[in-house]
């Protein structure tokens, strides 16, 4: 009884200690996705008692919360253009977006709840951004007198490391890379790409952001200023979905932390699965990927009647238009829970394009996948399972019966890639705190603190020069070059003159032997 108590006690002290914070939450992004990812972990803030006010893109129904708030922030999702070809890079989308930049900056800004915060100026606990190229935002922090939290629905990258001053290293792998860096062309090619994007970002990305937000509010700093306030950047990865690479304190790894909770399917897809005995396959190209827009009639009809050959093998297929050409081994639907249906035992592969969002899924339980990369971080992503050996990737330009058929095949009879998949799985699982709680916590240790001025790396100070050396090492190159050319000239000096006295020497020899023979 007195454990009880104390136990009680405890749940008491920790509820009031961490309970009742005033948190905004910005979403401003084209992809579902991305919402989806973040989401979670502002719910979870609400569940524990803290009121959220969520400002996204995009909205979910059916959330009873009562400390919960949603409103929408409209524009972004209008003026977003299809990138979703194959073999688009994210530096291509990148530049894609330059012309866009000033109007979505526009259009952020001309939103009836962001002119609300600006004027009434309410006040909040905490600010969390999904960040996506949208770096004016943080500006919000400074606006509201509040501590900026950063959420990143992609992996450790360049593109994360700018926030808190985190190494880049030549070893890590480019997100525009498929190749591995681990050969000298390799590690060259990361280096020249993130200098790459270094340039783009402060010459080009940052300046138009900032010029543009400034005609609404004059008084915003410059980008580079408002990544040194940033407090806290969860990067919503892993270890072991990535090369392990060293963090800075206030970065934090939560990958998986959303996937952990799995619901029961629903009658239409519960009953067809359980009946699948022989297996089945999660085919979901997740919300950006569009069957009609993105494949061809005969690259549709090749994957169709390679999916069809598989019967008694099921399979579940997501797509935003009817496919009359389905089998009746094939489950077409327009939504579908994805996590929810990769934890499902019988599901044996599933066939994506490689977001990261479905990469920490798949590994979470286990499956293996077949990749069909489009655009951004995904051809990374899948040239990364590749590698690991728990999939591969599935090019649609060389794309035959064949070729399908037999990736497959190959998938769901090789017993290494299942194996593989599972011992990352058992990596991802086996931490010593739940990532949810994790998130949560470093969330309200910024929020006690008041911001994360003791967790900023001094790194964020530097210029890049200096953080990488080039001028200390172009000191010690000055340094030495006069060093050596003091040396090269004082010796040749020394040497001429014991030469000199040598020859001197041997002449005045020479004289004096002639005068004895005179």
């Amino acid at each position: 009884m007195q454990l009880k108590h104390f136990v009680i006690a405890i749940l008491a002290f920790v509820t009031t200690e961490v309970g009742g914070a005033k948190i905004l939450g910005i979403f401003w992004t084209p992809s579902r996705s991305h919402h989806i990812a973040a989401s979670p972990l502002m719910k979870e803030l609400a569940k524990r008692g803290n009121e959220v006010h969520l400002l996204s893109s995009f909205i979910d129904k059916d959330v009873d919360i009562p400390t919960y708030k949603q409103e929408l922030l409209t524009g972004i999702t209008e003026e977003f253009v299809n990138t979703t070809s194959p073999n688009r890079s994210l530096l291509w989308i990148l530049y894609q977006f330059f012309p866009l930049h000033i109007r979505l900056v526009n259009k952020f800004w001309q939103n009836k709840a962001i002119k609300n915060l600006i004027e009434k100026k309410p006040k909040y606990d905490a600010i969390i951004v999904l960040a996506f190229f949208n770096d004016y935002i943080f500006s919000i922090g400074d606006i509201l007198d509040a501590p900026v939290i950063l959420f990143s629905t992609m992996g450790t990258n360049m593109i994360n490391n700018r926030f808190a001053a985190n190494p880049n290293l030549p070893y890590g792998r480019s997100i525009l890379l498929e190749s591995s860096t681990r050969s000298f062309f390799g590690r060259l090619s990361t280096v020249s790409i993130n200098a790459l994007f270094y340039l783009t970002f402060k010459y080009f990305l940052y300046p138009t952001q900032i010029d543009a937000s400034r005609k609404f509010f004059a008084n915003i700093s410059d980008i580079e200023e408002l990544h040194k306030k940033v407090s806290l950047v969860l990067v919503n990865t892993h270890f072991v979905l990535e090369a392990p690479w060293p963090y800075v304190p206030n970065m934090i790894q939560i990958g998986g932390y959303n996937v952990e909770k799995v619901n029961k399917l629903s009658e239409n897809f519960g009953s067809f699965l359980d009946s699948a005995k022989d297996g089945a396959i999660l085919f979901s190209l997740g919300s950006n990927v569009k069957i009609a827009e993105n494949f061809d009639k005969q690259q549709l009809e090749i994957i169709m009647n390679g999916l069809a050959k598989l019967a008694p093998i099921k399979v579940v297929f997501k797509s935003e238009i009817e496919i009359p050409m389905a089998s009746n081994n094939i489950l077409v639907s327009k939504w579908l829970p994805q996590n929810d249906i990769l934890a499902h035992p019988n599901i044996k592969l599933f066939i994506s394009h490689g977001g990261l969002g479905g990469l920490i899924e798949t590994v979470y339980h286990g499956v293996p996948i077949l990749g069909i990369p489009f655009f951004a971080d995904q051809n990374n992503n899948v040239a990364f399972v590749e590698e690991s050996r728990f999939g591969f990737k599935l090019k649609l330009d060389n794309l035959s019966q064949t070729y399908f058929d037999e990736a497959v095949k190959e998938l769901l009879t090789n017993p290494i890639y299942a194996e593989n998949v599972k011992k990352r799985s058992l990596v991802l699982r086996n931490r010593p705190v739940k990532p949810m709680d994790n998130a949560i916590w470093w969330v309200e240790h910024i929020i006690k603190n008041k911001g994360g001025e003791h967790l900023r790396n001094a790194a964020t100070d530097l210029e890049w020069y200096q953080l990488y050396m080039v001028d200390i090492m172009l000191f010690c190159l000055v340094i030495s070059s006069i060093s050596l050319t003091a040396f090269f000239f004082t010796s040749r000096w020394i040497l001429r003159k014991l030469w000199s006295l040598l020859t001197g020497s041997k002449r005045n020899e020479k004289k004096t032997k002639k005068q004895k023979i005179k």
